[in-house]
């Protein structure tokens, strides 16, 4: 899970289109969820993010093509980088999770009958956690800072028109 988050990180940089740098962070959230609802008892969480993270991207999407609308996304230099991608992605994960699979939804099981809500709710917030939680505090926090700049502008559209 390091390693493919690394990855993708390492990749970003390199990355010049909208598309490309949208999907590295889709991807990038999917394996952030995937790691929150295996190590919470509750998935409510990493549904709550993924839904988050998922509306400020459809808004910088939005942003984005209005302002790079005629530019071409080159599909043939990213396939090979995509490719490794996806592989070291799918690779990564079924060996990792195909052993602990099983013995988180047991686990899962015998937990969720002997936890109360409020202990599900207060573990999110334990200090071990505070850190995951703080920055995604930061990370909304920017969101909302940069989409209210954004669409807050009066001085016309968000894309030029060159005459």
């Amino acid at each position: 899970m390091k390693m493919m988050m690394i990855l993708l990180s390492l990749t970003s940089p390199i990355l010049k289109h909208p598309i490309s740098l949208g999907s590295t962070l889709m991807i990038q959230t999917i394996l952030i969820c995937n790691y929150l609802s295996s190590n919470f008892e509750s998935s409510w969480y990493s549904y709550i993010i993924f839904i988050t993270i998922i509306g400020g991207m459809m808004v910088m999407f939005m942003y984005m093509s209005s302002i790079a609308s005629n530019e071409k996304f080159n599909m043939i230099k990213m396939k090979f980088m995509f490719m490794i991608i996806i592989l070291t992605i799918t690779i990564l994960t079924l060996e990792k999770y195909k052993m602990n699979l099983i013995s988180k939804m047991e686990e899962k099981k015998i937990i969720f009958h002997e936890i109360e809500e409020t202990k599900s709710t207060f573990k999110f917030f334990n200090f071990n956690k505070m850190n995951i939680t703080t920055l995604m505090m930061i990370i909304l926090l920017i969101s909302m800072i940069s989409i209210t700049n954004i669409s807050s502008s009066f001085e016309g559209p968000l894309k030029k028109t060159y005459v």
